[in-house]
C-alpha cells in the first residue's frame, strides 16, 4: 500500500501500538496492571437463525466474558471485524472415561433447551465459562434419579 509519506516499519508498528493502547485505555482505564483480557473479550453464542434480526438479538443471543484465544485450550479465533469477540467457540465438550468407573463428563455451551423462554435455554453458560463439566449418567437408575421431567413421544 502506498501512502503520501514514506514510513519505516518501526514507525508503522509504533503508530499501531499507540492506537491499540489508546483504545484499550479507553475501555480498561490507565492502570495496565489491572487489565484483563476477559474484560473486553467475549464469547458470543448467536441464536441460530434469528441472530441476524437486530431487535431479537438481545433477547435470543448470549455472550459472556472469555479468556480464550487462538492459542489456548479454549481455542477460538476472532474476526477482524469483531476483534474482541469469539464467534466460533467450542459449543460441546466431552471427556470419555473408558475405565470401569465410567466417569465420563460433558458440557454444552448454552443450555439444554432451544426455547428462549425455558429456564434451560442458557443455564449451562456459567459452567461453560468456569469449565465445569457435568457427569454423564449412563445407568438407568441414575438417569431416573436425576431426571427433571419426562417427555413421551407418541406416534399419531
Amino acid at each position: 500500500m502506498q501512502t503520501s509519506e514514506h514510513e519505516t516499519c518501526a514507525e508503522t508498528v509504533t503508530a499501531a501500538l499507540r492506537e491499540g493502547m489508546a483504545a484499550l485505555t479507553d475501555k480498561l482505564g490507565s492502570d495496565v496492571a489491572t487489565w484483563r483480557w476477559d474484560a473486553v473479550h467475549r464469547a458470543v453464542f448467536p441464536h441460530q437463525g434469528l441472530d441476524a434480526v437486530g431487535l431479537l438479538r438481545p433477547l435470543l443471543s448470549r455472550s459472556m466474558p472469555s479468556a480464550g484465544d487462538w492459542s489456548t485450550v479454549n481455542a477460538a479465533p476472532v474476526d477482524i471485524d469483531h476483534p474482541f469477540e469469539q464467534r466460533e467457540v467450542p459449543g460441546y465438550r466431552q471427556i470419555v472415561d473408558l475405565s470401569p468407573a465410567n466417569d465420563s463428563r460433558f458440557l454444552d455451551a448454552v443450555g439444554q433447551s432451544g426455547h428462549y423462554l425455558s429456564r434451560h435455554y442458557d443455564d449451562f453458560l456459567p459452567d461453560w465459562h468456569d469449565v465445569r463439566h457435568r457427569r454423564m449418567r449412563m445407568d438407568r437408575s441414575d438417569i431416573e434419579k436425576g431426571a427433571i421431567g419426562h417427555l413421551r413421544l407418541v406416534p399419531h
